[in-house]
């Protein structure tokens, strides 16, 4: 069994490693579980333990599926956070092309009904984790400090592949493999 999702890795690029550089250093005041800049991502389908016959039935639907897909761009927008103003979880970064993912995420669930795999019942958020927040000293300062990235501006990032990962879990946290990768025309 593998632990496996699908996803957009995010491109670094020198404006977006500054842009989460700064978030981090204005957030330091808390416990934050960082993501490091190599696995940033968004996830567009969580398959959770998965087994290899599966496994190679989703990479066969998911490869008619983004068959002569075309690329497309996405801009960062926004810093917003899951959980409540009294009780923040998660970090994440927004996009401007909200429509346009919550589109594909539509069109990768019909695709992956077909093999059994329902959509679970959650309101699908296209973001960008960026840290799982421990501890907050101070939920007063936390949403006034969050309010700062009500707007954000990033450069636009191109999308040329969606990538299908296994999460794997070692001393020094959490890494991600490659099991394939779809490539958009």
């Amino acid at each position: 069994m593998k632990k496996i999702f699908l996803a957009i890795k995010i491109p670094q690029d020198i404006i977006l490693d500054v842009m989460v550089d700064e978030i981090q250093h204005n957030f330091n005041f808390m416990n934050v579980r960082w993501i490091e800049p190599p696995y940033l991502h968004m996830t567009l389908k969580f398959f959770g333990p998965t087994n290899e016959r599966k496994i190679s039935d989703i990479t066969k639907e998911l490869e008619k599926l983004f068959s002569g897909k075309q690329k497309f761009e996405i801009e960062i927008n926004r810093l917003a956070m899951f959980g409540s103003k009294g009780a923040p979880k998660v970090l994440w970064l927004g996009i401007k092309e909200e429509e346009k993912i919550k589109e594909l995420v539509k069109e990768i669930q019909q695709a992956l009904d077909k093999l059994g795999l329902y959509a679970d019942r959650q309101n699908f958020v296209p973001h960008i984790s960026l840290g799982r927040i421990i501890k907050t000293n101070s939920n007063k300062f936390f949403q006034k400090q969050l309010k700062k990235y009500k707007t954000i501006g990033s450069s636009a990032m191109q999308v040329k592949s969606i990538v299908l990962l296994e999460s794997l879990i070692g001393n020094k946290g959490v890494s991600y493999e490659v099991i394939d990768e779809y490539l958009l025309t």
